[in-house]
């Protein structure tokens, strides 16, 4: 019992490291994909031996009570075929190539990388939807070592001539997991077992964590069907902006001035000028609906100009940490928030560290002239 004890204490105050038993990968808990309520602790005997063991808690669906009510009314609007998907149109044409693959049973499987908010799970799930195929999709950290052979054992059993499997945010899966997947792309086997012909696909916004950790999963997607989607502009936003107003709120009436401003204002992400749009249909007055989004000018948010401040009194280049922390935000949510749209259009510049340019300082001049 003193052992036992001793052994507890040890885990709970260093806690940085717990390995799982024979066969089994190592899990480190200060991971940021390390999600404590995901896991229980499991403490096995054996004579002398003690062993300490992380395992997947199950999640018993059947003690929930189900709602009896009416269901939420139906407020989203998804294409429903590629016409209806607006613009990306380069990577609406390496569809229809890697379609054709499909159908003539040659490899065809293919990355998306693009900012988040641009549609890429819809676009996956439309070409799916066109080869009539069965979609299996996950998540990438939620994939295990059993969750895998799960996966494998739906493929091969699947009914419909055609399957895509589906890994979004591909960057977050274990790269350990991500090997064991380069037979299963390339030959179609795993442990010299035969699995059923079909496409991979990974989604991600941030490449470069698997050009680092897995070029060799990359290397058996051939370059042209690394699909790369672009920023949308402002036309192609109203575009977006309308169809969805068609589609699910005909009767109101927003003008096109409102539209303009959207488009201007949501850094060029569709999923941001919708939900803007959605605000706008409540509140009836577009400065409000910016003002409650601290929308300062041109998309740019009081967090923006906080950015641009912190680097404007800096007297050296910045690292993500220490600029995030100045505006008081996490390096991840710096770096897939904000970043991107600033280094983009010209407000910050990368060498490798952050520096603020001319047209950020002018923009924080011009505010300060507004104020």
């Amino acid at each position: 019992m003193l052992q036992l004890i001793f052994i507890l204490s040890i885990v709970i105050s260093l806690c940085f490291y717990v390995s799982k038993t024979k066969n089994s990968t190592t899990t480190d808990i200060f991971s940021d994909d390390f999600d404590p309520s995901k896991v229980c602790m499991t403490i096995s005997s054996s004579g002398q031996d003690q062993n300490i063991v992380l395992k997947e808690s199950s999640f018993d669906t059947s003690r929930i009570k189900s709602y009896d009510g009416e269901d939420m009314k139906n407020f989203e609007f998804r294409p429903q075929n590629f016409k209806q998907f607006i613009g990306q149109e380069d990577a609406k044409e390496k569809a229809k190539t890697i379609m054709s693959k499909a159908r003539r049973g040659i490899r065809s499987h293919f990355l998306v990388d693009g900012i988040k908010g641009h549609g890429k799970t819809t676009f996956v799930e439309l070409l799916a939807k066109q080869l009539d195929a069965k979609l299996i999709e996950r998540i990438g950290r939620q994939i295990d070592e059993d969750g895998l052979v799960n996966i494998v054992n739906e493929i091969n059993s699947s009914e419909e001539e055609f399957v895509v499997f589906f890994i979004d945010e591909f960057e977050t899966m274990d790269w350990k997991l991500i090997k064991i997947l380069n037979p299963m792309i390339e030959s179609f086997k795993i442990s010299g077992k035969k699995i059923k012909p079909f496409t991979f696909v990974g989604a991600t916004i941030n490449k470069h964590i698997l050009l680092k950790n897995n070029p060799d999963t990359l290397d058996r997607i051939p370059p042209s069907h690394h699909i790369k989607f672009e920023r949308y502009n402002s036309e192609e936003i109203k575009a977006i902006l309308f169809q969805y107003k068609e589609q699910l709120y005909g009767r109101e009436i927003v003008a096109s001035q409102v539209m303009d401003s959207v488009s201007k204002n949501c850094k060029f992400n569709p999923r941001t000028s919708i939900a803007l749009l959605e605000d706008f249909i409540i509140e009836g007055d577009i400065n409000k609906v910016l003002k409650n989004s601290k929308i300062i000018r041109d998309g740019l948010t009081a967090k923006d100009i906080d950015i641009l401040q912190a680097l404007s009194m800096s007297t050296r280049a910045m690292g993500a940490n220490a600029l995030a922390m100045k505006a008081k935000l996490n390096e991840k949510e710096y770096i897939t928030e904000f970043e991107p749209f600033l280094v983009e259009y010209g407000y910050i510049d990368r060498v490798p560290s952050r520096i603020i340019t001319d047209k950020g300082r002018e923009l924080l001049e011009q505010l300060k002239e507004i104020a």
